[in-house]
């Protein structure tokens, strides 16, 4: 089987729907499912998934492809990667690129993720080893750590010693620049050499959405032979290209199927919390690795979960946590609550318990709405403070809070609940205490810049010259654009207007928006009727050679009907999944983007007739033909604007005016060509 064949099988043997589903949370929508976007803020279902075509197309961000696209992009893997991942997900063997003799060099994201992979093998075996893991089998064993999860979470043990991971990748020739780059070994200051960074630690994999290791969380352990005294009794990789802490969450490869199922994400707070949970079955459980919640970490979970249920100690810190979460999740799509285990326990404390798991579901069932849980700390402070000064320091300190977390982001019900308990609390009206908190987000907003002065513009002809063009009704198109309406025109640009300029944003916004549907309505057609290509336009000229690359109004729509045109006139098909796996070979997301709302653009018609098919495709060209003959007679017209000898002024309005006789708007002559005036 040739390279080309495996993709095809790799491509076909996928199913977008199942792989898509893994990530995000998707429902039937008519012949298609739709779901939140994963690749931009999406608060309403805006990606649309076909099983029929096995494509995805998000019409708010644009972003659309096959399968190996939605891999390379939510995953960050390349196309060799991307199959390489869906050939093993499909059961399909695909040998590595450098194998086959493909070109290209690693990227520094493959070149980390392969030292991370070797790093973790290192890791496990060592915990296996006879002698050098004893210790640490003794300490986990002790934690009630079973087999099944030391094997799902890949835990590992970093040796009780300086050098042990540095000695073994030399002794290796391994690429040591790599590991030092991953944040697993460091360059001793003096005498030379390497150290490991993690050192007679349990260590904890922390993987991305695939399973694959990203960085490492070590958790010192008792005991050790080196001093390591000032050590953090946690210790993380450093971020790299590959791994950002404040947007990941440990687990979530395996927590993400139960997440999706539950519709419901639990966020404790260690590796180890999140390891006992799922030995006792208790699998929709993440953790944050040592940092607050981000922003990043609710965008995480908003695609798999509607609901997120924190777990925090109900102490100072505790509180903390839970108004950095309010703070977070405020105003988006997920519903946040807080849950406060019974004595304080850990997780891994409480579910050791013979009736644990019936306590942790009692606490999880009994949690308390983010908000109401920040308000319920507020009032018991007010009411146990007897002060008129002290309950008034509390409300508004407690409004300021309110405001800094964005309250004005959320629902007018869910804001209006929260300034009825607040109203009646401290005996004010409502609409006084929802003022306060406008007034207090205002003075936390960054003051706008301010406009820069704007030079009025000059026309290099001179106003004379301007009149005389408008005044004469002969040589005025009437879809023409008139200088003082060009986009730019108020910037202090030159007036004057090159075809290429055209294309680049100075049209205007209307006619700009008009040119971009009728390309993509042009290659949507040449996508569902390729015969199309041959027909002869209204004017005469056979299309395919009335257009060709290089004809459209941006650099993306003239790339994508170059693959287009050269495959029609070298006899290929033109099959949709086909276009799409060469473009993101070839690393043209942008083109498959475009591709996808070219054949989005063409659905949503509901053409269920060849004639009106073509109809439509003789209507685009015809725009695009307009524009070219607009930008010609707005070349001549700048020249005659611009130069200061009559005579040629003359030749050049003469010339502009044979020019609108002998061409008609094209638009004109595609109605009438399908037998109308």
């Amino acid at each position: 089987m040739d390279r080309d064949d495996l993709k095809r099988q790799v491509q076909e043997a996928t199913d977008i729907i199942q792989l898509i589903g893994e990530q995000v949370t998707l429902r039937p929508k008519g012949k298609e499912f739709a779901g939140l976007c994963p690749f931009h803020e999406d608060r309403n279902p805006s990606m649309f998934v076909s099983p029929q075509k096995q494509i995805y197309k998000c019409f708010v961000c644009g972003a659309g492809g096959d399968v190996f696209s939605f891999a390379m992009n939510y995953h960050k893997l390349s196309f060799p990667e991307a199959l390489k991942v869906l050939g093993e997900r499909a059961g399909i063997e695909v040998h590595d690129s450098h194998q086959q003799g493909e070109p290209g060099q690693p990227t520094v994201r493959q070149k980390l993720s392969e030292a991370n992979k070797c790093a973790c093998t290192f890791f496990q075996r060592q915990y296996q080893h006879e002698q050098a893991g004893a210790k640490v089998r003794d300490y986990v064993a002790k934690r009630g750590i079973n087999t099944q999860m030391l094997e799902e979470f890949q835990i590992g043990y970093a040796p009780d010693s300086w050098d042990g991971l540095a000695t073994y990748l030399q002794k290796r020739n391994m690429p040591i620049e790599d590991y030092i780059e991953a944040g697993l070994v460091s360059p001793r200051k003096t005498g030379g050499g390497l150290f490991d960074r993690m050192r007679h630690r349990l260590i904890f994999p922390i993987c991305d959405a695939l399973g694959r290791p990203i960085a490492f969380g070590g958790r010192i352990l008792p005991d050790g032979t080196i001093d390591d005294k000032n050590e953090a009794k946690y210790l993380n990789s450093p971020e790299t290209p590959l791994f950002n802490k404040s947007a990941t969450l440990y687990g979530l490869h395996l927590a993400k199927q139960t997440i999706l199922q539950t519709r419901t994400a639990v966020i404790v707070e260690g590796y180890t919390d999140v390891v006992a949970c799922h030995q006792h079955g208790v699998r929709n459980v993440v953790a944050t690795l040592g940092t607050a919640l981000t922003k990043e970490h609710a965008h995480a979970l908003r695609h798999f979960a509607e609901k997120v249920v924190l777990i925090f100690d109900a102490d100072d810190a505790g509180q903390k946590a839970a108004d950095r979460a309010v703070e977070v999740f405020i105003g988006g799509t997920l519903d946040v609550t807080i849950a406060v285990l019974p004595n304080r326990m850990d997780p891994d404390e409480l579910l050791a318990l013979p009736d644990g798991r019936q306590q942790w579901d009692g606490a999880i069932k009994d949690s308390r709405d983010a908000l109401d849980y920040q308000f319920d700390r507020m009032k018991d402070q007010f009411t146990d403070n007897d002060t008129v000064a002290g309950r008034q320091r509390l409300t508004e300190e407690y409004l300021r809070k309110l405001a800094v977390q964005g309250l004005e982001k959320m629902s007018p019900i869910r804001r209006g609940l929260v300034y009825e308990r607040l109203a009646h609390l401290v005996h004010l009206d409502e609409k006084t205490i929802g003022q306060m908190v406008s007034r207090l987000a205002q003075s936390n907003r960054p003051a706008p810049p301010k406009p820069k002065p704007q030079p009025t513009p000059q026309h290099p002809g001179g106003p004379e010259y301007l009149d005389v063009m408008d005044g004469d009704p002969a040589l005025m198109d009437p879809d023409m654009p008139h200088p003082s309406d060009l986009a730019g025109s108020t910037s202090g640009q030159d007036a004057t207007m090159q075809p290429s300029q055209a294309a680049s944003g100075m049209i205007p916004k209307v006619r700009s928006r008009a040119l971009s549907l009728a390309e993509r309505q042009l290659l949507g057609c040449l996508l569902h009727r390729p015969e199309l290509f041959s027909i002869t336009l209204g004017n005469g000229h056979a299309f395919e050679e009335a257009i060709i690359p290089g004809d459209m109004t941006s650099d993306s729509a003239n790339a994508l009907y170059h693959v287009v045109y050269e495959r029609i006139t070298a006899g290929d098909k033109l099959r949709l999944s086909s276009l799409l796996m060469e473009l993101m070979e070839t690393g043209r997301q942008d083109l498959a983007n475009l591709l996808t709302q070219a054949d989005a653009d063409i659905e949503k018609l509901g053409l269920t007739e060849a004639e009106q098919l073509e109809a439509v495709f003789r209507q685009a060209a015809a725009k695009l033909l307009e524009t070219r003959q607009m930008d010609e007679k707005q070349e001549t017209r700048n020249m005659a604007l611009s130069t200061d000898s009559a005579e040629l002024q003359e030749n050049l309005l003469r010339q502009l005016q044979e020019h609108h006789r002998a061409n008609p708007s094209p638009v004109r002559i595609a109605g009438i060509s399908r037998g109308k005036s």
